[in-house]
């Protein structure tokens, strides 16, 4: 015997290479998704900032025209004044107070003032004057070739005139009677000024130029600071110049929130992925050493029987650990489950709020690649969801007889859609081989033939065919066939087909899709007992099918095995008209139910195939009694029961479950929810019928 290492024998440490092994190859499922999350977090931020971005600009592009449009106003508002200014001027009697009175508003702010000017030449002869900073009585140089081009040119011309230090805005205008009429206002753009907050146009910053150029020579005023950055550009029509105005953000004008939202995204998206590689990451390792554990107690029990007693007690420690290893994995399942949605669920459903905003173009782009990605993530962890399901053996499956043509119609008409967008011509599913049952579970077939036809859609030539059929595979199974006429699968990649996160090349193309699709099928056919396989040619195409155990119909057995005939019709209890209630989808088990009911005299069968549907017509019918499915396409049976018992108005009515699920604790976890019974598929005829004899009413005597 070697010596222990910490309670572990020389056997036990010699398993460490096989766990490195499948330490490695889980480590690469939890890199895969880690990936996988960030990188569409990452995506994901970066449209919400490129969108913050847009509405930003917008926001921005608005202030500036509202304020030029106020600019804009006030300059031809001053401009209007002018030419009343210079006919007060030139007219007669009480020129003086006309004058005063037209230029009171014009030069309230003790910086600027109007003249009415008479040319004389190439000078020009002041004829009345207003303000504290009035013209001399003679005007020369610069300021005069300014009223040149007034006095030549109809309506208002503007310069900016340098005396010393001082600068002047001048604005100018002809006038009846040979007049110029000017009006100047000294600029003090040495300090900027800062509005206060909550007045308009507090949150920009605002630089005017009386010019089409940002010059500092030109300079008229600043508003806060000289903007930078992201800066809006708009132009003023001033009389025959053109001015410009620049404005930037002094602060998120979209808000605060809105503008760290990107980052938000990110830092959740990543949390997310680390929160996830931690739990599979920890929960491959108690995996690992307790499987490992257990194969080595195993070697030591076969080895050692003298023993039997010490290594039945270390066997069934193992064990436990194995069972707590599996029991953290469904908690795994479940928190994740929450933890991923519930991020998803606000990148979704911001999305769809901004989709029914009035967005541009680039914008509703945005969008769409947003509600993309999330979809797509969705799907994602839904599929790995159900992967580990199946590897811990906790999928829930509910096989009965199915009737494949049902199924099939179903599936066609999901897909059909998709089909038409790529001109795909979907053909069969009518053959009379298809109207044959199969043991499965309905819910998963169909999820497994809806990823089949998707896939043949999606990797098919455009306007090519997919077919559906199916045949025979012996005497007992029955194969669904889905073929398409696209490029097929060389056999050297048909080994990685069913690999997860294995697209064989598809992920450099438009095609949209996880790389799980297939091998989660696969894993959900064998679940159901049958096999899932593919025949190609390359340059020709491809047929996926799946293989499923054969079953007899439920009224065909009904029909076979009713061994009571029409004898007990005549021993019968009499009755009223008595009504049950069955909530079930698989409508072959409705038929035999309303077939098997039919041998008692006034019994109703009201079917609803799904549970809020059974729900309402439980509050309005007051049904004697409820037959009751599990799986259903809405909502689980479970929460059907719990709301029945939960509602005063159907609190009393009893609840039977039929179920092909019929492992113990099941039935007697629904037994303790409040079920009256529970009868397991396929129904027992003589025990359905002995339900409804004890639990409808009777006539009194």
């Amino acid at each position: 015997m070697g010596e222990e290492i910490d309670g572990y024998g020389p056997q036990e440490l010699a398993i460490a290479p096989s766990q490195g092994t499948k330490w490695f190859q889980l480590s690469r499922i939890s890199l895969a998704l880690l990936l996988v999350i960030a990188a569409g977090s990452i995506a994901l931020s970066f449209m919400v900032r490129n969108l913050v971005a847009d509405q930003e600009r917008n926001i921005l592009h608005q202030r500036g025209s509202l304020l030029a449009l106020v600019l804009n106003q006030s300059v031809q508002n001053i401009g209007a004044m002018l030419p009343i200014a210079g006919a007060a001027a030139s007219s007669g009697t009480g020129s003086h107070s006309s004058f005063e009175l037209v230029t009171t508003s014009l030069v309230q702010s003790g910086t600027s003032s109007v003249a009415v000017v008479l040319k004389h030449g190439e000078t020009f002869k002041v004829i009345a004057k207003a303000g504290k900073e009035a013209v001399g009585p003679t005007i020369t140089g610069s300021e005069a070739t300014l009223l040149l081009r007034a006095s030549s040119t109809h309506g208002l011309v503007t310069g900016i005139i340098r005396n010393g230090n001082t600068r002047r805005l001048d604005i100018a205008t002809s006038a009846p009677g040979g007049l110029v009429v000017i009006y100047e206002s000294i600029i003090q753009t040495a300090k900027a000024t800062t509005p206060a907050a909550g007045t308009p146009f507090s949150d920009v910053n605002v630089a005017l130029y009386a010019s089409s150029r940002a010059t500092p020579s030109n300079l008229v005023v600043v508003s806060g600071a000289v903007p930078s950055g992201e800066v809006d550009r708009q132009f003023l029509t001033v009389g025959n110049d053109r001015w410009l105005l620049l404005t930037s953000a002094r602060q998120p004008l979209v808000g605060s929130i809105t503008a760290w939202a990107a980052w938000v995204l990110l830092l959740v998206g990543l949390a997310t992925a680390l929160l996830v590689t931690a739990f599979i990451e920890g929960l491959a390792r108690r995996r690992t050493y307790a499987l490992g554990l257990v194969g080595v107690r195993t070697a030591q029990l076969e080895g050692a029987l003298s023993e039997r007693g010490r290594l039945q007690e270390a066997e069934q420690r193992a064990r436990e650990e194995a069972e707590e290893a599996n029991r953290y994995k469904s908690q795994f399942i479940s928190r994740m489950s929450h933890e991923l949605r519930t991020p998803l669920n606000a990148v979704v459903g911001f999305g769809q709020l901004l989709e029914l905003e009035e967005l541009t173009d680039d914008q509703r782009d945005s969008v769409d690649h947003i509600l993309k990605g999330g979809q797509h993530l969705l799907k994602l962890i839904n599929e790995l969801l159900d992967i580990a399901r199946i590897e811990s053996g906790d999928l829930a499956l509910s096989s009965e007889a199915v009737l494949v043509s049902d199924v099939l119609n179903d599936v066609l008409g999901l897909t059909r859609p998709l089909a038409t967008q790529r001109t795909i011509h979907l053909i069969g599913g009518r053959d009379a081989a298809c109207s044959e049952y199969v043991l499965a579970d309905r819910l998963r077939l169909q999820q497994v033939l809806l990823n089949l036809l998707s896939n043949a859609v999606k990797y098919n030539r455009l306007g090519g065919t997919v077919a559906v059929s199916c045949e025979r595979s012996g005497s007992t199974r029955l194969r669904i066939k889905v073929s398409d006429t696209g490029n097929g699968i060389p056999q050297e990649q048909l080994g990685r087909l069913f690999t997860p996160f294995e697209r064989l090349g598809a992920e450099r193309s438009e095609i949209e899709g996880t790389g799980i699709g297939l091998s989660l099928s696969r894993q959900l056919a064998e679940a159901m007992g049958g096999v899932l396989g593919v025949e190609t040619v390359v340059g020709e195409g491809s047929t996926f099918w799946v293989e499923l155990p054969l079953v007899e119909g439920p009224v065909d057995r009904y029909e076979r095995l009713n061994m009571r005939g029409r004898s007990d019709l005549d021993d019968a209890p009499s009755a009223n008209h008595r009504t049950v209630l069955y909530i079930e989808d698989n409508l072959a088990n409705v038929t035999l139910v309303q077939r098997i009911a039919a041998q008692r005299k006034g019994v109703e069968i009201i079917p609803a195939m799904q549970g809020r549907l059974g729900l309402e017509l439980a509050r309005e019918h007051i049904p004697a009694l409820v037959l009751l499915d599990l799986h259903l396409p809405d909502i689980s049976g479970d929460e059907v029961l719990q709301r029945l018992r939960d509602d005063p108005v159907t609190a009393k009515i009893p609840v039977v479950i039929v179920s092909a699920d019929a492992t113990p604790g099941q039935i007697q976890r629904l037994l303790n929810a409040g079920a009256l019974a529970y009868l397991t598929k396929p129904i027992d005829v003589t025990e359905l019928l002995g339900m409804l004899d004890d639990h409808l009413p009777t006539e009194g005597p």
